[in-house]
């Protein structure tokens, strides 16, 4: 396995426990936030963040007008829309739905990587990911006594949402051939953010989705909890992509359940049942399996 491959997924890995330490914060700040309004400010926050980082490090320079439209459009479709769509059918679609529309978008982006970018992995490399992605639909459905319901709109959204997702994997993998992370993340998210801004004012709702955080309290906590996600989830998420496989770097990204599961259960004081730790369980041996496959990219 090469070098590069070594710090993608190392990097993959690094921000799926990243994500799941701003599960952990996010999930208390969410009880007194609506979904978008947290979506908006954390990219808002995100873009501050992002923009004085590469500024200290001199990352800002003219990358060439495809990969700034690469960069664009995957910021738009994977921040803007796709978690748009998500919170929209979360309302409509029960848990168990939810997770196969998650694993189904997982899928996705793999055959995506396949068919529009030619990557190959060896056939322990996709026994792997299929064991990933086995682990956490087991785990994702544990409350599987809720019956919930699902409308067939809120089906629609959730296709969208993954859909949108993937191919935004596909366009930062395009996007980042001679563009370094940091200022990648920075142009994503500051694409993302301004289409959320644009979905705000038209829909107007915008000065609901700000005013909470006059609270000053609320909003430092909030920054702190951002920052986790834009240097561990965000960036390394891009790192990933750039020095591993969009298959590989996906499919270890979405093990951010398996590193929330002792998280929720020692700071959120969650219940922690057998069907979750099983699912960790077997993510696990997906993930050990997919790292000593011998990755081709």
């Amino acid at each position: 396995m090469s070098d590069s491959n070594i710090i993608g997924i190392l990097a993959a890995l690094g921000s799926a426990a990243s994500w799941s330490i701003g599960a952990v914060l996010f999930k208390q700040l969410g009880e007194s936030l609506s979904s978008f309004s947290m979506t908006l400010m954390k990219g808002a926050v995100s873009v501050v963040l992002l923009g004085l980082a590469t500024l200290l490090v001199g990352g800002y320079s003219d990358i060439g007008r495809d990969a700034y439209l690469y960069l664009i459009l995957s910021g738009i479709l994977g921040v803007a829309l796709s978690d748009t769509f998500f919170f929209s059918a979360l309302k409509e679609v029960s848990p168990q739905a939810l997770a196969l529309l998650l694993t189904f978008g997982q899928v996705l982006t793999a055959l995506l990587a396949v068919l529009l970018l030619g990557e190959t992995l060896p056939p322990l490399g996709w026994a792997g990911i299929a064991i990933i992605i086995t682990g956490i639909t087991i785990g994702m459905l544990q409350s599987l006594a809720d019956k919930g319901h699902s409308s067939l709109r809120g089906i629609l959204f959730g296709l969208i949402s993954v859909l949108a997702m993937a191919v935004a994997a596909i366009l930062t993998k395009k996007g980042l051939h001679d563009t370094s992370t940091l200022y990648a993340t920075f142009l994503r998210m500051l694409a993302g953010t301004a289409g959320m801004l644009l979905v705000g004012i038209a829909t107007r709702r915008l000065g609901g989705w700000v005013s909470p955080f006059r609270d000053a309290r609320l909003a430092w906590k909030f920054t702190l909890s951002v920052f986790v996600i834009t240097f561990g989830g965000f960036w390394l998420a891009i790192v990933a992509f750039k020095y591993t496989s969009v298959v590989v770097a996906n499919s270890l990204i979405a093990t951010e359940p398996i590193f929330v599961l002792p998280m929720a259960a020692i700071f959120l004081k969650e219940k922690v049942t057998l069907q979750s730790i099983a699912g960790a369980v077997i993510a696990t041996v997906g993930v050990v399996i997919l790292c000593t496959s011998g990755i081709v990219t």
